[in-house]
């Protein structure tokens, strides 16, 4: 799948809507608290990658971090992230831009987060394997990174992904899907959505293989007894915590 038929998605004033309304609503998970604040100081530089309407950043900012610029591949995104924080007079830099192709100097970040299984909207494991690598090139040494994505592996899903496997053994897949755990579907808000599920394995083999040392991955659950509003807005999901090493 071309990475334009994915961003589409999130060009849709409703899908546009749904994320402004999870920044204003749902804010940070207790997971992503917990995590965030354990990893990063207050005064670190932090990248948020896949920021939307600025759920994350937004959160960040209230919970007391000054320094963050926060990025996504949606315009129509950014400019609604840029409303939001214009109109609580935050100070949090949004930005336009590719995490396959970042346009910030070598080390310039103290951390980095990727919400919501963000990495894995972005079609193509060479194309997610590059997000890796320039995230690992703009980290200081020894920072941290920090994202989700679905479990393949998960008991609940093993069902589903055997009647997945028949499809895609009878090449009845979507015919623009590259690899087995791409999924083109229509969720609630509307249109058509690009996701990767990934099996753990993977995940451990694009950290590696794009310089990060691995810390930790936790199921959501296992970290925080999420609020209604969350499990509502987000269905569980493996948080990674991974390092750039030291020099």
């Amino acid at each position: 799948m071309e990475p334009e038929t994915a961003k589409k998605f999130f060009r849709q004033p409703k899908v546009v809507e749904h994320y402004a309304a999870a920044a204003n609503r749902v804010g940070l998970w207790h997971s992503e608290e917990k995590i965030f604040t354990r990893l990063f100081n207050w005064d670190d530089s932090l990248l948020e990658l896949g920021c939307g309407a600025g759920r994350i950043a937004v959160g960040l900012w209230e919970i007391g971090y000054r320094y963050i610029t926060a990025l996504d591949y949606s315009r129509e995104m950014v400019t609604e992230a840029r409303r939001i924080n214009e109109m609580f007079e935050y100070g949090i830099f949004f930005h336009q831009g590719d995490a396959t192709a970042l346009k910030y100097d070598d080390e310039t970040y103290e951390g980095a987060i990727f919400g919501f299984n963000g990495l894995m909207q972005i079609p193509g494991r060479e194309n997610r394997r590059r997000a890796m690598r320039e995230i690992n090139r703009v980290l200081v040494p020894g920072s941290w990174f920090v994202f989700t994505t679905h479990d393949r592996d998960a008991h609940w899903r093993k069902s589903f992904w055997k009647e997945q496997k028949k499809l895609w053994k009878d090449g009845n897949q979507h015919p623009d899907l590259e690899m087995f755990g791409d999924l083109y579907y229509e969720p609630p808000e509307g249109g058509m959505m690009f996701i990767h599920t990934p099996t753990c394995n993977e995940i451990r083999e694009d950290l590696k293989s794009a310089g990060f040392r691995i810390e930790a991955d936790v199921l959501r659950h296992q970290l925080a007894n999420e609020p209604p509003l969350v499990r509502e807005f987000a269905d569980e999901c493996r948080f990674w915590v991974a390092q750039k090493p030291e020099k």
